[in-house]
């Protein structure tokens, strides 16, 4: 019997989930410690396959995504205490990017008030609700 599809883990801390993929496979997904986004990350297989708890936590969905939401909070905020230099990216909906670490993160404006001012996106996750505009970043000039 094969086991059920996503399957979490905590590596060593990190965040990591094994995911079925639309061809049958499966794939390994690391939480990037930069951006908070999961990314396609093979070197942990060998972790998680070898079952031998060292420096490996097996964890239910729940934990997980609590695990997860607080590093996104921390990421976030280690983001914010930067002066990141933002620039457009001529869509409406997502009209800010910026780079870090050599990683494209953007920003999506939402439906406000009805919803947080901001989304952070990175790989074209959601990483983090922003209620205002963080002052060390500089938005860009206005639009042509």
């Amino acid at each position: 019997m094969t086991e059920p599809y996503p399957r979490y883990y905590a590596v060593n801390d990190r965040p990591v989930k094994v995911e079925k993929l639309a061809d049958g496979g499966s794939d390994i997904f690391a939480l990037d410690w930069t951006t908070g986004a999961f990314v396609p990350n093979r070197d942990y297989w060998d972790y998680v396959s070898a079952q031998d708890g060292k420096d490996v936590d097996r964890l239910t969905e729940a934990k997980f995504d609590m695990k997860v939401a607080l590093l996104r909070a921390q990421i976030l905020a280690k983001l914010a205490d930067e002066p990141l230099s933002w620039e457009h990216t001529g869509d409406g909906e997502i009209p800010y990017r910026t780079s870090v670490d050599a990683r494209v993160i953007k920003l999506r404006v939402n439906d406000f008030p009805a919803e947080p001012m901001y989304t952070l996106l990175a790989e074209g996750q959601e990483i983090a609700d922003l209620e205002s505009w963080p002052d060390l970043w500089v938005r860009p000039g206005a639009k042509p």
